[in-house]
């Protein structure tokens, strides 16, 4: 990631958490507990394909604390982030072409992989985003009906706006 191409990895981190803490967050609070929308995690997602976990995670913690500044949950998102970046790799190493991700394969987006495969991936990195994001939240086993719920809602609804946002915004770099 040269200083070229760093620009729009920058204005996706600022409106991801400007949109996460401005809109979304606020319409949980509005609409329900089980509304809930992570948009923030296709930050990490579309990071170039070719960047070390290491850097991943530190990104990753760094747009959860942004967005746990903005609400009170104490790390919460932080630490979600952190996961994400830690399980980027894995979550889309079933959906990587045979002989792995090239350097011609910037970010995952469906520009680059085709809207299948695309949905398919980020459905799978979501998944793991929200179900942690839950886990740590409840942060007990005696919740585990709880978590599973918020997770399976938060899902569909999170999957919904992916797309809406992949369609408008059309990331390629």
């Amino acid at each position: 990631m040269n200083g070229s191409n760093i620009t729009p990895h920058i204005l996706r981190f600022i409106g991801l958490v400007v949109v996460q803490s401005l809109l979304l967050n606020q319409m949980t609070d509005t609409v329900g507990a089980y509304f809930n929308v992570l948009l923030y995690p296709l930050f990490i997602l579309f990071l170039p394909l070719q960047m070390a976990t290491p850097y991943l995670v530190l990104l990753g913690f760094a747009i959860g604390m942004a967005v746990d500044a903005t609400v009170p949950s104490w790390g919460v998102h932080a630490s979600a982030g952190a996961f994400s970046g830690l399980m980027r790799g894995l979550a889309l190493m079933p959906f990587a072409p045979k002989g792995g991700f090239s350097a011609k394969d910037p970010i995952f987006a469906p520009a680059r992989m085709g809207w299948q495969t695309f949905i398919n991936g980020a459905t799978l990195f979501m998944v793991c985003h929200i179900f942690w994001y839950f886990s740590v939240s409840y942060f007990a086993p005696v919740f585990v009906g709880e978590i599973l719920k918020k997770t399976l809602a938060a899902w569909v609804l999170t999957m919904l706006f992916v797309a809406l946002y992949t369609a408008m915004f059309n990331p390629k770099k």
